[in-house]
């Protein structure tokens, strides 16, 4: 893609985000059906439709045949929001009406809340984090309080092997991954997650996960209404999400690529800004886990590409590498889907193992604890830690 069409599509996507912004002079050089494609890629159409939808009477409003194909665009993306919306709400019900598994959403419909219209996000698949508690209560178990329990890493708690027994009685053919198992009951495809996300270095990892235990109370509390009567979730609270999210952020950076849909995601978490106090923790939190240099580069997207405000951010932003976090994710697409230097897809554990290398050592000098000494050793102890999973479920049946 051309740098001017870059420029005008990021342009128009700043505007489609800021309410108050003119339309921008560099519309004259879009080319709708190409932008379309652009928002497809990166999965932010509903926003950019969001975006024409203010034009008024501006002269360079794409004709009506073409608004049309992108309202049908924003249609479908609305009729899945509220599919996977109704199915979020049903699997937060059930999990702790049938199994008494408290949960919480994580991403998707959580963020999807976070925009002015909660049905423009393109929907996935429901990340749902999940916690086995054995105690009765009269409101979906979402508000006892959690006693104080032990700290697992190296061995596999026995919560996340009941956990998977749950699962697999349901779908004996769910994939047990690192951090969740697959569950493909309901339309939406679902991830039920054993702890939100991880690192690619083991001792940034096991301090976040720490801080995930210590936080994880408040965040299967905060039970939230969906759109027009569509049930209820629990989603994690914003300051959790800020830290949470940017981990997740940073572990797809690295695998696979990210793309503008997770950074519009946490620019509408950013605007709900947070309190001196908790950027201050933010900040104590990313230094501990070693995302601070990243958070650096997230907040130049978020300020010179997005059109943040500086009072919502909680770093300074790094152009150097927010440019090099830009050129990556205008190559990758949504989740890397559209990067034609490096294939993933399709590829073995160990081959992709050797292109994921080869391609995290592009960000060595600034990112050493995840390249160098991080990612290529962690591989290899999920790896493992994914066959002592898989066999703890197969020795309790």
């Amino acid at each position: 893609m051309q740098a001017k069409s870059v420029k005008a599509h990021l342009d128009f996507l700043r505007y489609s985000l800021n309410e108050d912004s003119p339309v921008p002079d560099s519309v004259s050089d879009i080319d709708w059906d190409e932008l379309l494609l652009f928002g497809r890629k990166q999965a932010i159409a509903g926003v950019l439709y969001h975006g024409l939808a203010r034009m008024g009477d501006s002269a360079h409003k794409p004709s009506s045949a073409t608004i049309l194909k992108w309202y049908a665009t924003y249609a479908a993306i609305k009729k899945a929001n509220i599919q996977v919306y109704r199915d979020a709400s049903a699997l937060t019900t059930g999990l702790y009406r049938d199994f008494l598994v408290k949960s919480c959403v994580l991403k998707g419909q959580g963020n999807a809340l976070m925009y002015p219209d909660p049905y423009m996000r393109t929907s996935g698949d429901i990340d749902i984090w999940c916690q086995i508690r054995p105690e009765a209560s009269t409101d979906a178990g979402q508000t006892d309080v959690q006693t104080q329990r032990k700290h697992y890493f190296w061995t596999v708690d026995p919560e996340i092997t009941k956990l998977i027994k749950i699962a697999r009685r349901q779908d004996n053919k769910g994939e047990i991954g690192y951090h969740h198992i697959e569950l493909n009951v309901m339309k939406t495809p679902v991830e039920l997650h054993f702890f939100p996300s991880f690192m690619g270095n083991i001792v940034h990892e096991k301090r976040l996960r720490r801080w995930f235990d210590d936080h994880k109370d408040e965040q299967f509390r905060n039970m939230v209404q969906l759109p027009d009567g569509l049930g209820t979730i629990c989603i994690p609270t914003n300051s959790f999400n800020v830290v949470f999210q940017l981990s997740h952020l940073m572990h797809h950076f690295f695998f696979e690529g990210i793309g503008l849909r997770q950074m519009i995601d946490y620019y509408y978490l950013l605007r709900r800004r947070l309190t001196p106090d908790e950027k201050q923790q933010v900040l104590g939190t990313l230094r501990h886990t070693g995302m601070l240099k990243f958070a650096s580069a997230v907040m130049y997207i978020m300020r010179d590409v997005l059109g943040l405000d500086d009072d919502f951010l909680f770093v300074k932003p790094n152009e150097r590498i927010g440019r090099l976090l830009l050129s990556e994710i205008i190559h990758s697409g949504n989740f890397g889907f559209y990067d034609e230097r490096y294939a993933f897809r399709g590829l073995s554990t160990y081959r992709q193992y050797f292109v994921e290398t080869y391609r995290n050592l592009h960000f060595a000098l600034d990112f050493p604890s995840e390249t160098v000494w991080g990612r290529p050793v962690s591989r290899w102890w999920h790896a493992f830690y994914k066959w002592k999973l898989r066999r703890a479920a197969e020795a309790g049946k």
